[in-house]
This record gives structure tokens, sequence and C-alpha cells, in this order.
């Protein structure tokens, strides 16, 4: 996460390999440290040995490994039981490839990790194999901004000898007792695929509705009873740019429901509408305002007779007041704490920051709603599929009909809601009545009692975000140039200024942005006292 304005990921992560995770790099390399090393013994598996030496998907030599073969097989027991099996298996072509080796693993309390096992086949000699006893078991690292407290661990191995024109591969398997009815297949990464494939069994009566993201549709061919399959092959790799958009907004995949026999259940979901209900399903309650919330509110609001200054004030104590700690076990990645419970202990993470608000917008007469967001923009768009695509939680706040203010610029009439103002209540620095460039023009599953609405958050004018310098210079007969430059930075300009200066406790460091400034104008000696 780049700030605290960027939440935690509600939604747990897939299993991810080693080339995704670089922020893992020093914990993962200690861990395996100290594990055992794996040597030539077992052979590798006949579904390996069959793809080893099969023709490479297109590539340039810029490629780094291919993807030979790939396979999830998602077996759903029940509503409360999935048993997922993964397989893959990549060619190294270079050495930046040997990345492809160390294979990643997350788990928590609700995903088990039954099996994991891992294998190479050399170009020459015997092949290597590799297990879970020969890998170690890690907590998540912390990264400035997450969780402080969080059950998502993960189990690593590193194959031996991930060499140019080698193979390696890998198994697992894991038991879910899930939170949604829902699967997403990543068929498509940075390495080219020559081969993928998804096969899903489902019990008896039950029902399916698959969706595309960047990826025209394949249909599935049956393979048994209420057993369907989908293959896709020769997929090109997504080549990483600087300033690109987000991978998960290029990258082809599909997302799959699950329909138990008789109808929907809560934790199943094929349109926003459905995913809505069922976020306000697991919020219920949670917005409450005790006696001491209505108490405070009251407090800040006494001498402030305007609703929109009563607004501010609520949002000012969030802000300064809610510090941001964020404690996720379990469903916890999901689930707000309590709006009790974060006003009593003053931290929370985003969904719980939004809660609270909420409960207290709600004791003067004004009503939210949640906004569940990705803070990267361009992970979901007006054409992205119903799924759970998002990392941080805001709120929509209903003005008054009659309340105008030119400070309320992210605001948008929504046809069943009326005006709405989006706020980022764990943003610290951005003012009430703005939101930062990572939401404007960006996507978020607005959260109302009759369920979910995808929404566009709306772009602030151009105006409210740049720097403006003035300057003032005057030359002497001498030649010497004198004078002043004064430079206003407006919007993500200055939010990022301010958080620059929060840390700062001495002059000294308080001049070196003008001093940096300065140097940037070589054809004259500058000083700055």
């Amino acid at each position: 996460m780049i700030s605290k304005s960027c939440c935690s990921q509600p939604v747990l992560p897939p299993a991810i390999k080693r080339k995704k995770v670089a922020i893992f790099l020093c914990a993962i390399a200690f861990a395996l440290a100290f594990a055992p090393h794996s040597a030539a013994n077992d052979s590798a598996p006949q579904w390996m040995h069959a793809v080893a030496n099969a023709p490479l998907p297109a590539h340039d030599e810029k490629t780094n490994a291919v993807l030979l073969y790939s396979e999830t097989d998602v077996n759903v027991v029940s509503a409360d039981r999935v048993n997922v099996l993964v397989r893959e298996a990549y060619k190294i072509l270079r050495p930046e490839g040997r990345d492809y080796g160390i294979v990643f693993v997350p788990f928590n309390s609700n995903k088990k990790v039954t099996n994991l096992h891992g294998w190479c086949i050399p170009a020459q000699g015997r092949d290597y194999d590799v297990n879970e006893k020969d890998g170690a078991e890690i907590s998540l690292p912390k990264i400035e901004g997450s969780d402080l407290i969080n059950d998502v661990k993960a189990k690593v191995i590193r194959i031996p000898a991930p060499d140019p024109g080698n193979v390696i591969g890998y198994e697992y398997e894991m038991q879910e007792h899930p939170l949604a009815l829902q699967q997403l297949w990543e068929f498509q990464e940075e390495a080219p695929v020559r081969e993928a494939h998804y096969s899903l069994q489902l019990p008896p009566g039950w029902e399916f509705k698959s969706s595309w993201l960047n990826y025209p549709e394949m249909k599935p061919t049956q393979s048994g009873a209420n057993q369907w399959q989908w293959v896709v092959s020769d997929v090109k790799g997504v080549r990483k740019e600087e300033d690109m958009p987000p991978l998960s907004g290029l990258e082809g995949q599909m997302i799959v429901s699950f329909y138990p026999q008789g109808g929907t259940v809560a934790s199943s979901f094929g349109t926003w509408q459905q995913m809505g209900l069922w976020y306000t399903n697991l919020t219920q309650g949670r917005r409450d305002a005790s006696d001491e919330i209505k108490q405070k509110v009251a407090a800040l609001t006494a001498q402030s007779p305007a609703q929109l200054d009563k607004m501010k004030a609520i949002a000012m104590f969030i802000q300064n007041d809610i510090r941001y700690v964020a404690i996720e076990l379990g469903i916890g990645g999901y689930q707000p704490h309590l709006a009790e419970e974060v006003f009593t202990h003053r931290y929370g993470d985003c969904k719980d920051k939004a809660t609270l608000m909420s409960a207290m917008l709600s004791a003067i007469g004004v009503d939210s709603y949640y906004v569940v967001i990705n803070s990267e923009r361009g992970s979901v768009t007006a054409n992205t599929p119903p799924h759970q695509a998002f990392d941080h939680v805001i709120l929509a706040i209903k003005l008054p009909d009659k309340l105008q203010d030119s400070s309320l610029m992210a605001t948008e009439v929504l046809p069943k809601l009326g005006n709405i103002l989006f706020f980022d209540p764990t943003n610290e620095i951005t003012p009430f009545g703005q939101i930062g460039g990572y939401l404007q023009d960006n996507f978020g599953l607005l959260v109302a009692p009759d369920g979910g609405e995808l929404v566009e958050l709306p772009r602030q004018p151009a105006t409210t975000n740049g720097i403006v310098r003035t300057a003032r210079f005057t030359l002497d007969p001498t030649g010497r140039l004198e004078g002043s430059v004064e430079e206003t930075r407006l919007g993500d300009r200055a939010w990022a200024e301010r958080e620059t200066f929060r840390s700062i406790t001495n002059n000294a460091d308080r001049i070196k942005p003008a001093r940096w400034f300065l140097v940037q104008f070589p054809h004259h000696q500058s000083s700055v006292d």
C-alpha cells in the first residue's frame, strides 16, 4: 500500500507466485535459508513430463519464462466447503526467470493448504523434488500503512535449479470455507501461456454463472455430471511498463459464481445488486450509534449551527482522532468492527472509520452509505462483472436537498438517492468535500438498503489539482538577479506535500524542499537562509 488512504484488501488474495510479491523477498529468503534442502530423488509427475518438451507459446527475447501448463480444479462440496487443486509448469528462459522457482501460497483461518509439492525437470540429469516440509511457513511482513494484525500466513517452497532451459512446476491443494460462493480464475499473467485449464464440479442441482473480463468469452464443455471445463491457449503475456494501468484491469480473468439448489443464499451473488445485499448482511447493525457516540457528536457540533459545519466537525474528528490500525482476523478482512468498539478504542481500518463516521452522521440526521472501491483506478470499470475486486471502503453521504456550497466538489446526483457527497474518512489530509485523485473517475460499489449499484465517482475540476508558481524578480545594473517565488499546491499535490511535512520536526528538514526547487535552476546561484 502506498499510503493509509489505501486500506488493506477486504478480500483475501488467491495463491500468488513469487514473481508477483516482490515485497516479500527478504522474508522469504530469510525463511528458506533455514529450511532443509531437497535433492534429486523422486521423478516429476506425468502431467509435467507431458508438457516439458511442448512447443513454446509466442514470446520475444525479453521473456523470462513461459507458462507451459496450468490447471485449476474447483470442487464445490457444499456452501461451506470448496476444495481447490492448482498445478502449474513453467519453462525458464532467462536468468531473471529464476524467481518463478519460489512458490508462495497464502492461507488463513478460512483456507487451509493440505498439500504443496514442487519439481524441477532439468535439461540434463535427474529430476528434483521438494515439498512443504522442505519449505517454510511465514507470516506476512509488516508493510507501512497495512494491517497491524492479520491471520494471513503463507507456505513457501523454493524449487531447486530454476535455471534457463529447465522446467519447474508445482501443485497444491486447499480446503476453503468460503465467505462468498465465487471463484476468480486469473489465467493471464506476465508470462505467455501455452495452455490453461479450469474445471468446476458442483453438487447436484447447483448452477453457476461465468463472466469474462479482458478476454473473449470461452464456452465450457461438460465433462461429467454437473462438471464443466474451460480451456484457453496461446495467451499473450502482459508486459509491465512504467505508469501502466493496474494488472487487474488488463489481465484476462473469469469470474464464476455458484448458486445452490433452490435459489441463492446470502453468500452467493451474480449481480452488483446481490453483492450489495451480501455486504449489507455483513454490516448489519455495525453502524448503530451508542449513547457515548451521540454524546460525542453533541459536543463536537455544539458550536456549529449549520448542518455542513456539523458534518465537517465529525469528519475532522474521524480523520484526526481515529488512528488507522487494521486488525483483520478471519471475517475481519471483510466485516467492519462495531462503531462502538471503534469509538472506544479510537482506531480502525478503512471500513471501521467509515462505519464510525456513518454512525456519527446518523446522530445528526444525515444518511450515508458504504462505497466499496479499488484504490487503483482502472481495476474496475463500467463493464467489470460483479466480483470481489475491491480493497478499500469510503462513504457516500446524502446531502440535504437545499445544501449548496462551493467546497463540496466530490458530489454526484444519483437517481435513487439524490445529491451524494463522496468522502474518504481514512484520508487524513484531503479536506471534507473533496476526494483524492485515486478515487476520481473511479468505479465503486455503493451499498444502499435495496442492494448494490456500481457508480462512477466524480472528477473534480483540473483547477483543483496542480502547482501554481508565481515569481517576481529584479535585475540590477550589475547583472545581479534577485526575487522571490511563491508556490501554491492544490489537490493531490497539496496532499502529498502535507504528508511530507507532517513527519518533519526541525527547520533544517523543512527547508530541504525549497533547496531542491532552487537547484533546478542551474544558470544562477541561489541561497536559502
